[in-house]
């Protein structure tokens, strides 16, 4: 079988030479062409100084349009995934979220900031955020609070969405596939006159059944399926059905010479999404809605020298979970709102940037629970809202004839905790607040034409939540009490390495190294009075390396064609959690969900002229986590007895009952895809998901879909 795939794949890239006997070669734009194969070039939305990706100090990636048309993936989560070495944590069900650099990628604490256009992107799920608008992704590694505030620990990711202008354009796109997953895209752009131009996009996504796990493991299956348990091959995740919709608008307004306004739009829903939990459905079975709401506008304008840029934002999404599975558990609704507005001017001077800049972000979370009767009970916490203000400056200089970056930033940021009176939790309205400043430091100097090396420095933060660090509530039988000595989670990172970027020869190299120092991590705590509280309690090292490596031997033919073999890599040489146990004493533990090596690769081929197929892997290396499936009866605490969960009439893992940590099997995914354009307005494509079948989580006993076959066609207009 996998011998067949790969034959497919280099059949299918012959298939090019057929294809030019029949068609008339299309003149080659040469912009296009370097737009899509020459990265170095491209301006970094999230910059802040407008700086190019080979002036930068930082580690960037970009995923372009093209790697996006490419790829199987339909949301970001997907996307990073296979086009990405950064750690994923998905869950069946429109859910994920991301880390990198060896933070824990969790649901409840992010480490990683999600923009759109540079602003707040309204989630933290990025299985929720549909490609179909997307031009392309910026991925910025290591701590950038001093550009952004709290949360981007561990980096940036920046999603920026189409802008057209021009003759009025669109395409129209219908997929087909296994799982009986259909898809409709519709995309339309252009200018309306000589001072209105427009984006307007709608996709829908449907899966009508089960998706059924992988059969294989490409490596050492006996040691994958002691942990994977044999229950879970070839089967059918039961509840992993849904449905979404996305809708995105632009209007672009030119107001006078240098001044434009940009006012946003945005919808995305989804409705009835079942949520399996984890295939033997040992916590029940779920569905839920996903609405959200997104607008808000950029006014861009240049004067004086100054390029200054004003952005207020709102989102509103909603979230209710709807219990199906009798797992003990009512029904749950939440509201997380984002809203506030980005000043910043970018100023020229000769061939310096300083950029400064003024951000307010109020966070807004509100929930609601119920029990299985449908009454209102008291929600896990109070409603609250995280209001930062911040105030920065970067400064990019190019000195020694442009051959030395040198980039300084700095930033402080007023937070302010805010927490609802909520009589059912029985605690009153309250407040905190303080200040966080955070700084960066970055070069870059190229020894030889083409050939530099790059060191930065930064400092960067997490505030907590406001339940966290004021008022006092009751739920149940546990009393919780917010500590108002609570620091923010805090960490450092020093990077450096060196790269070679030689667009005329093909080839792009980087070798980076990190550590980081992250402490102050928020724990739960209990205190004498035996009620709940937060403290600051532990902390972490992680240290590790990062290759980015290409070559296209389109290069040798100038580019009449692209035929590029890649490689993306993260290896963490160490990632530590230092702790202490209900004794005191200090132990030292391995971080849980981060994988010890992560990579993505391929080979792709695109003639330029309209025919294009591609190859890439995924490799998803070794992770721990903790050991939970087991019954547990705690009658006899602090004795706990443990018996293995039975399904289908057997035991799950029942040697591994007593295992308290797992390191979980390495796993490899393979996608491929193919297109072809012909007569310039018709596209079709097919793309195989997981080409070997392979059986594969990202949290333990959440199995990933098998293998699955997606058909295309698309029309331009």
């Amino acid at each position: 079988m996998k011998r067949t795939f790969l034959t497919a794949f280099a059949l299918l890239s012959l298939f090019n030479s057929a294809v030019k006997a029949d068609v008339v070669p299309n003149p080659i734009d040469e912009t296009k062409v370097v737009k899509h194969l020459n990265l170095s070039e491209v301006t970094i939305n999230a910059s802040r100084v407008n700086a190019t990706v080979k002036d930068l100090p930082q580690k960037i990636e970009i995923i372009t349009k093209r790697m996006i048309e490419a790829s199987p993936a339909v949301d970001v989560a997907g996307l990073l995934k296979r086009s990405a070495a950064v750690d994923i944590l998905q869950y069946p069900g429109v859910s994920a979220v991301v880390s990198m650099r060896g933070f824990s990628p969790s649901p409840s604490v992010k480490y990683t900031t999600i923009l759109i256009n540079g602003k707040p992107s309204g989630t933290d799920n990025i299985a929720s955020i549909d490609l179909q608008n997307v031009e392309r992704v910026e991925i910025l590694k290591g701590p950038f609070s001093a550009q952004y505030g709290s949360a981007a620990m561990a980096g940036v990711i920046n999603i920026v969405t189409k802008n057209s202008s021009g003759e009025i354009r669109g395409q129209l796109a219908m997929e087909y596939g296994s799982f009986h997953r259909s898809k409709v895209n519709l995309a339309l752009g252009g200018s309306l006159s000589e001072v209105l131009d427009f984006d307007l996009g709608f996709s829908y996504n449907n899966q009508a059944k089960d998706y059924k796990t992988g059969e294989n493991n490409l490596y050492d299956e006996k040691s994958a399926k002691s942990i994977l348990d044999a229950s879970t091959y070839g089967e059918r995740m039961e509840n992993s059905q849904f449905t979404t919709y996305n809708l995105n608008s632009r209007l672009g307004i030119v107001l006078a010479e240098n001044w434009k306004l940009n006012v946003n739009g945005g919808y995305y829903k989804g409705k009835d999404i079942e949520t399996p939990g984890n295939f033997w459905h040992t916590g029940g079975m779920d569905k839920k809605d996903i609405e959200r709401f997104t607008t808000g506008f950029d006014l861009m304008g240049k004067m004086n020298g100054h390029q200054i840029e004003f952005s207020p934002f709102y989102s509103n999404e909603e979230n209710k979970t709807y219990d199906v599975g009798s797992d003990g558990y009512g029904d749950f609704e939440s509201v997380y709102k984002t809203y506030g507005f980005q000043l910043n001017d970018s100023y020229q001077i000769g061939n310096h940037s300083l950029a400064v800049g003024l951000d307010n972000k109020t966070e807004r979370y509100e929930s609601m629970n119920f029990d299985t009767s449908g009454a209102i009970e008291a929600p896990y916490q109070p409603d609250y809202k995280n209001i930062a203000t911040g105030i920065y400056g970067q400064a990019q200089f190019k000195l020694l004839n442009d051959k030395l970056n040198f980039m300084l930033g700095l930033r402080g940021d007023n937070i302010k905790f805010k927490l609802d009176a909520d009589n059912l939790l029985g605690n009153e309205k309250s407040e905190e607040d303080y200040w966080v400043f955070t700084k960066n430091i970055g070069a870059k100097y190229e020894l030889i034409k083409g050939f530099s090396t790059h060191a930065s420095w930064g400092d960067a933060f997490l505030a907590p939540k406001a339940y966290q660090v004021a008022g006092v509530y009751t739920r149940g039988t546990t009393t919780t009490e917010g500590n108002s000595d609570l620091d923010p989670e805090k960490s450092n990172t020093l990077d450096f390495g060196f790269g070679y970027d030689n667009y005329k020869k093909g080839i792009k190299l980087d070798v980076t190294y990190f550590t980081t120092h992250h402490k102050d991590k928020i724990i739960k705590s209990t205190l004498p009075n035996h009620n709940s509280t937060y403290i600051n309690a532990q902390s972490a090292d992680m240290n590790g390396l990062e290759l980015l490596a290409s070559y296209d031997i389109g290069a040798l033919k100038d580019y009449d064609y692209s035929l590029r073999v890649f490689v993306n890599y993260t290896h963490l040489i160490d990632a530590k959690v230092k702790y202490q146990d209900s004794e005191g004493n200090d132990l030292t533990g391995e971080m849980r969900y981060v994988r010890d090596n992560t990579a993505s690769f391929g080979v792709e081929f695109d003639n330029l002229k309209g025919f294009s197929t591609q190859l890439m892997g995924r490799y998803i290396g070794h992770r721990y986590e903790n050991n939970y499936m087991y019954l547990a009866d705690y009658s006899n605490y602090p004795t706990v007895a443990k018996q293995a969960i039975v399904f289908n009439n057997e035991e799950v893992r029942p040697d591994l009952i007593n295992e308290e940590l797992l390191r979980h099997p390495v796993s490899m995914e393979f996608d491929y895809s193919t297109s072809y354009t012909f007569k310039e307005k018709y596209i079709v494509g097919l793309t195989i998901s997981n080409l070997l079948d392979e059986n594969y989580t990202e949290k333990d006993g959440y199995n990933m879909p098998g293998r699955s076959v997606t058909a295309k066609f698309a029309y331009r207009f």
